[in-house]
């Protein structure tokens, strides 16, 4: 049989396969026909939530380069996000869709990467982050899916905790509780080019005298940039340590301050920084978020700015040898790319 041009985009068509040897399987989801995809004997299916997030593109990408993997199930809000790689078999819906799924299926291990930090939203961060988490562990006990990788944050050990932190928090001792066989990875702030935080601060570096930062720049920082981050999550698929919680943190604890010079360096630019008042600024946030002003930072991340946020990555390290190279040789890399030399 040829094989197909892309990925299906939705589950509710029976899906092509391809005759690859070994044994077939069935995926039946809620109310659609089946679908037949190979299952080579020896190798790991993966189920991913949040595939089409910073981390988790990046994470499918190099899911679906490791050997030891045979399919990853990814789920997508729309077909519209479906990314045309080897291995990967796109499954549509929601996170409220989960509990609902059948899988007729082997599935080694659950990746809950879905989560939601934007705004400090109760509401909402209770939704993804706490029942999201629930709903995937039902999907796990509903199709005897035996272990679950989460991804929590280092901002449960902020002082000052948002509704991101604290719902991330009361994810965790779900997973705890759920009597699977559990892994947390507590990632710090992760970085890739102009991504995430560290693209606006290298925005602003480039557009403005001095980039706003609240409290002195004092404060640390241990960003990991986004390979690092997934090749210690594919080596945790691999080598499943039940029970632990680790953290995962670049090789380089930063004051802020420093870290903006940095990224002015790689730009061959001046980083400095603007101080701003970090409580005012803390509690001008927390009363416009009761009020639901919106105000384009939360009080979390103004947290984040004026706490040291950094860990030992001692264990981890131990368990899962990665590289961890310089922040400062990970931006000169990222200049490079971004000027074509």
């Amino acid at each position: 049989m040829e094989r197909p041009r892309r990925n299906p985009p939705a589950y509710k068509i029976r899906e092509l396969f391809l005759e690859a040897g070994g044994r077939f399987f069935r995926f039946l989801p809620p109310g659609g026909s089946e679908r037949i995809v190979p299952e080579r004997d020896g190798k790991m299916n993966v189920f991913v939530t949040g595939a089409s997030g910073f981390i988790g593109t990046r994470l499918i990408e190099t899911l679906s380069k490791e050997p030891a993997v045979d399919h990853i199930f990814a789920l997508y809000r729309n077909k519209e996000q479906v990314p045309f790689l080897p291995k990967v078999d796109p499954v549509i819906g929601d996170l409220d869709a989960l509990p609902e799924m059948k899988l007729d299926a082997r599935i080694d291990v659950m990746v809950h990467l879905a989560g939601y930090y934007k705004t400090e939203s109760k509401k909402i961060c209770e939704k993804i982050n706490v029942q999201g988490t629930r709903d995937a562990i039902a999907l796990c006990r509903n199709n005897g899916i035996g272990k679950i990788l989460f991804f929590s944050t280092i901002n449960v050990d902020l002082k000052s905790k948002g509704w991101y932190a604290k719902t991330k928090l009361q994810a965790e001792e779900e997973i705890k509780n759920s009597g699977l066989e559990y892994m947390i990875l507590r990632p710090s702030l992760v970085y890739e080019g102009r991504h995430g935080s560290l693209g606006k601060i290298a925005a602003y570096v480039e557009k403005l005298p001095a980039v706003p930062v609240f409290g002195s720049g004092k404060a640390k920082e241990q960003p990991i940039h986004v390979d690092e981050l997934t090749d210690l999550a594919t080596a945790i698929i691999k080598n499943f340590k039940s029970g632990k919680t680790l953290y995962a943190a670049g090789r380089d604890a930063i004051p802020f301050k420093e870290l903006v010079k940095t990224i002015g360096r790689g730009m061959n630019r001046k980083g400095r920084i603007l101080p701003v008042p970090a409580k005012p600024a803390y509690w001008l946030a927390k009363l416009a978020e009761k009020t639901g002003l919106p105000t384009g930072i939360s009080s979390e991340q103004i947290a984040h700015m004026s706490e040291d946020l950094t860990t030992d990555m001692e264990e981890t390290l131990k368990l899962y040898p990665i590289e961890l190279k310089p922040f400062e040789e990970h931006i000169r890399n990222i200049t490079r790319q971004n000027s074509g030399i």
